[in-house]
């Protein structure tokens, strides 16, 4: 049944997004395409993820000048994360969120190829519910993460890599968080491999 609590407030969710310099991604498509196309199907990636967030503010956490400057072109905020890893990427990035003021952070791969919005993971959930959970999308292998939905005032540990949809989920209980999954197709594919790129181009016609 839908919560017939308060609603979450927009303004009060920021979305998160780590990118790696675009002349970086996606090495292990390098048998697959050259450097210039890994190039460009990284920051296609990306564009679609900042795209499908833009009715949030939207914090890029990157190292790379470059993916700063593009940031800075599409209108929203860099947190500058010079430390090595994902996790500390989104643990910078959350924390940034937590201190300029944002209950709630959705934390989302940059290489979701068919990201459209995050609305939906916030569908018929109050702010309570929301505050007291953890949200967690799996990718299409359920094995990793591609988008959680957090309360930033939660020393949460983040775990990326293999086996991290699991790993979360332990993460979330260990700290007394309920877990939420939500299996959703438009960002449940990743590109990690050259299936993951056939899947997201067959699924894109």
């Amino acid at each position: 049944m839908p919560s017939q609590r308060s609603a979450p407030d927009i303004s009060s969710i920021a979305v998160v997004i780590p990118v790696k310099a675009f002349h970086q991604a996606k090495e292990r498509l390098s048998d697959l395409l050259t450097p210039a196309e890994r190039f460009v199907l990284a920051k296609y990636c990306a564009d679609r993820v900042v795209e499908a967030a833009r009715q949030f503010e939207t914090y890029i956490v990157c190292d790379d000048a470059d993916v700063a400057q593009w940031a800075r072109d599409h209108k929203v905020k860099v947190v500058w994360q010079p430390e090595v890893g994902l996790n500390a990427a989104v643990r910078a990035g959350v924390d940034f969120a937590k201190n300029h003021g944002k209950k709630l952070a959705i934390v989302s791969h940059s290489d979701l190829p068919l990201a459209t919005g995050f609305d939906q993971l916030l569908t018929d959930q109050s702010v309570e519910s929301l505050m007291s959970s953890i949200t967690l999308v799996p990718d299409r292998h359920e094995d990793g993460t591609n988008v959680m939905v957090l309360p930033t005032n939660f020393d949460f540990e983040f775990c990326y890599g293999k086996n991290s949809f699991s790993a979360h989920q332990e993460g979330a209980k260990k700290i007394g968080l309920s877990v939420r999954v939500i299996r959703d197709q438009s960002l449940a594919v990743d590109i990690d491999t050259a299936d993951d790129l056939a899947v997201a181009r067959q699924l894109e016609n």
